[in-house]
């Protein structure tokens, strides 16, 4: 009899651990609590990279150095299924100082990662030639058309309620609505509201809130993302320029600051001259799972048997959300 599993969680980690599973021979359900891939992985820039990775855990490096040679291959499955372009870009990034020059080049040799010496506005910074970056919100539409023309059944605006200590084992997980989602095992991927479903993960996965801008195309041609000081400006195939982001502690509030935008504008200015005064068209909010050390939570549940989770990526679910779903698939497949 072939397994059921419940995806809990519809941003781009669940999304991924769904597929997965379901072409590892699996009968996946994916339930969100309110639209596909609309929190986190529709609110943020797509850079296929850990930014600064030498000044991280090893581990992070690990779970994202696969993410673009995935994304490339999985860009043109998604055109030829649903004909909407992800827009998967190789554009390189340029790491404008300062940073730590030392650090840099060693992990970059550890890693036999390719970085060139770049003058950037007379600035000795170095181009990482071979990131890339992706489109996140054309990804998650192209996404969940190809979840569906591939049997995952996907059920939104079901919210489940919070689990608290109980049996070893769940067979039915109740919804606010008064249905309930059945499975054989459930896996967890609601990102920052992981907590808000199960109790045991609170103050692990916590929300942090991120603003972005965006301005309108114009004549500028910006050929590689810019990178300097926790501070991105890329831009998109159709000119839009991209520019964030904010790290703030304020839980679920998602609201917009004007202040963030003005903060934005500057940090802009400084590496794009050209944008000085110009005022962005767009400015939003997404939420990240926040964990210590931006290393996610990819294990079985510490109190129930058939529970898993796959939570946490903080900054970097995009990138990680490949090798975090392979993962977890592989960890249900050697438990059942």
């Amino acid at each position: 009899m072939t397994l059921k599993i419940a995806v809990v969680g519809g941003g781009i980690v669940g999304c991924l651990s769904a597929i997965k599973l379901q072409e590892s021979g699996f009968d996946v359900t994916l339930v969100d609590k309110s639209n596909i891939g609309q929190e986190s992985s529709w609110a943020g820039a797509g850079i296929l990279f850990p930014l600064m990775p030498w000044e991280y855990d090893s581990r992070i490096f690990e779970l994202c150095k696969s993410a673009s040679r995935f994304y490339r291959e999985f860009s043109k499955k998604l055109w030829e299924t649903t004909k909407i372009d992800p827009e998967y870009i190789e554009s390189g990034l340029i790491c404008i100082p300062p940073f730590d020059k030392n650090k840099m080049l060693d992990w970059s040799q550890q890693n036999n990662f390719d970085v060139n010496d770049f003058i950037f506005k007379d600035s000795h910074s170095y181009l990482f030639s071979s990131i890339a970056q992706i489109r996140p919100p054309r990804l998650m539409r192209a996404i969940k058309i190809f979840m569906k023309s591939i049997g995952i059944r996907v059920i939104e605006n079901t919210n489940l309620i919070k689990l608290k200590r109980g049996e070893n084992n769940i067979k039915k997980w109740p919804a606010t609505n008064g249905n309930s989602i059945s499975a054989d095992i459930f896996v967890l991927t609601s990102g920052a509201w992981s907590a808000e479903i199960k109790e045991n993960y609170r103050d692990i996965i916590y929300p942090v809130r991120g603003q972005i801008i965006q301005y309108k195309p114009c004549e500028l041609k910006i050929n590689h993302i810019l990178y300097s000081d926790d501070f991105y400006v890329l831009q998109r195939k159709d000119g839009v320029i991209i520019a964030g982001s904010t790290l703030e502690h304020v839980g679920f509030k998602k609201d917009i600051q004007p202040s963030a935008i003005e903060e934005l504008m500057e940090k802009t200015a400084k590496l794009i001259p050209e944008l000085s005064g110009v005022k962005p068209e767009k400015h939003w909010a997404g939420l990240r799972p926040g964990s210590k050390g931006n290393i996610p939570f990819i294990e079985k549940d510490e109190y129930y048997d058939n529970i898993f989770i796959n939570s946490g990526h903080y900054r970097y679910g995009v990138t990680m959300a490949p090798k975090s779903s392979e993962e977890i698939c592989n960890l249900i497949m050697t438990s059942v």
